[in-house]
C-alpha cells in the first residue's frame, strides 16, 4: 500500500503540467524567455523573486539542455520548444533573453545574463502596468 502512494506521489506532480503555446499566455501573463549558454548551470533559481514576479504577472521559462525551468506549471511540447528557441534565441551562442508583454509583443531582446532590475523597471514603465497599479492590481 505504501508503494502505491509513493508511486502516486511520483506521478502526480507531472500530471499538473499543462502544455501551452505562448499565445495561450497572451493578455494573462508577461513572459521572460531565457536561453543560457551551456556553461551556465548555476544560479538559475529565482524563488527569491516570487512576489515581484507574481505582482507583475511575470512567468519565466529557462530553456537549457535538461529541459525547461519555470515559475509556472506550464510547459511546452517538444515542437513548441524548438519553435520558440528558433524564433527567440536570436542565433546566439551566449546567454540571451526576451521579455514579452501582455499583448504578446517582444518588448526587449538582450544578450547577457538576466537583469531582473532592468526587467522590473521595463515592466513598471509599461502603460498597462501603470494602469494595473492605478487600479490596485499588483
Amino acid at each position: 500500500m505504501i508503494f502505491f502512494y509513493l508511486l502516486l506521489l511520483a506521478i502526480l506532480p507531472n500530471s499538473f503540467e499543462e502544455e501551452i503555446t505562448l499565445d495561450n499566455l497572451k493578455w494573462k501573463n508577461r513572459v521572460v524567455l531565457f536561453f543560457p549558454d551551456s556553461s551556465q548551470r548555476e544560479n538559475l533559481d529565482f524563488d527569491f523573486l516570487k512576489e515581484e514576479l507574481r505582482d507583475r504577472k511575470l512567468i519565466y521559462f529557462i530553456f537549457n539542455e535538461d529541459g525547461i525551468l519555470s515559475n509556472s506549471d506550464f510547459t511546452f511540447s517538444a515542437e513548441q520548444q524548438k519553435s520558440i528557441t528558433s524564433k527567440y534565441q536570436m542565433g546566439s551562442t551566449k546567454n540571451c533573453w526576451v521579455l514579452i508583454g501582455l499583448d504578446g509583443g517582444v518588448k526587449v531582446k538582450k544578450e547577457g545574463d538576466l537583469d531582473w532590475d532592468f526587467i522590473f523597471r521595463t515592466v513598471d514603465s509599461m502603460p498597462m502596468r501603470r494602469s494595473e497599479r492605478g487600479r490596485g492590481v499588483g
